[in-house]
């Protein structure tokens, strides 16, 4: 009877565990507000929304590093901003990370976006 209620309790944990870390999974790709709040922790300013909607993304924002712009753009599905970088010509040379999308050339910003984690 221990040897039962021991391995039904190891399963119970063992499920709970393993539940608990495909969360952290899915909440690791970072989002448009942790972007936008990476950028703005050092000095860029907010300047407003971007034309997202001509590129189908859900949602976008337009910064500034100095004088340099940053452009993100976020998809609903990681599916979604793969197909729109390969299909928009706009899109062909901007970085992509889960469902966002981004374009700068400061390498500030690059370096910044890149180590977002």
């Amino acid at each position: 009877m221990k040897k039962v209620l021991t391995l039904i309790l190891l399963v119970i944990s063992l499920t709970i565990v393993s539940a608990c870390s495909s969360a952290k999974e899915e909440a690791a790709t970072p989002t448009l507000d942790d972007y936008v709040k990476a950028l703005t922790d050092v000095g860029a300013k907010d300047q407003g929304e971007n034309a997202y909607a001509l590129v189908n993304a859900s949602s976008g924002k337009l910064l500034a590093l100095g004088t340099t712009p940053i452009q993100i753009v976020e998809y609903d599905s990681v599916d979604e901003a793969e197909k729109a970088l390969k299909e928009q010509p706009k899109l062909k040379k901007w970085s992509i990370r889960g469902k966002v999308l981004y374009s700068t050339k400061s390498d500030e910003a690059k370096k910044i976006l890149d180590e977002l984690k």
